[in-house]
């Protein structure tokens, strides 16, 4: 039960970080603060910079990044498999119709034998 309602968050979670909204409002959270304080030192801004904006800004655009690939991924891997699908369809139809005609030239076969053993 608790499995599933983790999963549950961490789906929604994962999801919610990963998408442009969330970008915008750390970004928006990042960026507010610097009309109040900001940096005084060169050290300072480079700290801000690391800290906020590689490390809060950077985050959902890489997960929206990843999200985007993972979706094309799946796409390409369904795509994939319904053509595997396709072929594996013919091939069992070919199949079947070389059964069928591997059956019947045995029955020619028997028939030749006998036609042999009259003579």
């Amino acid at each position: 039960m608790i499995r599933r309602i983790n999963a549950c968050i961490g789906d929604k979670l994962a999801y919610w970080l990963s998408t442009m909204a969330c970008f915008y409002v750390v970004a928006a959270l990042v960026i507010i603060p610097l009309f109040f304080q900001h940096p005084d030192t060169l050290v300072g801004w480079v700290q801000y910079i690391v800290q906020s904006i590689f490390q809060g800004v950077a985050l959902p655009v890489l997960g929206y990044v990843a999200r985007i690939a993972g979706e094309n991924q799946e796409k390409i891997i369904n795509e994939t498999h319904d053509a595997v699908m396709e072929e594996l369809t013919l091939v069992k139809e070919e199949l079947a119709l070389a059964r069928e005609h591997r059956d019947a030239l045995q029955k020619l076969a028997e028939e030749l034998k006998q036609q042999l053993n009259k003579t």
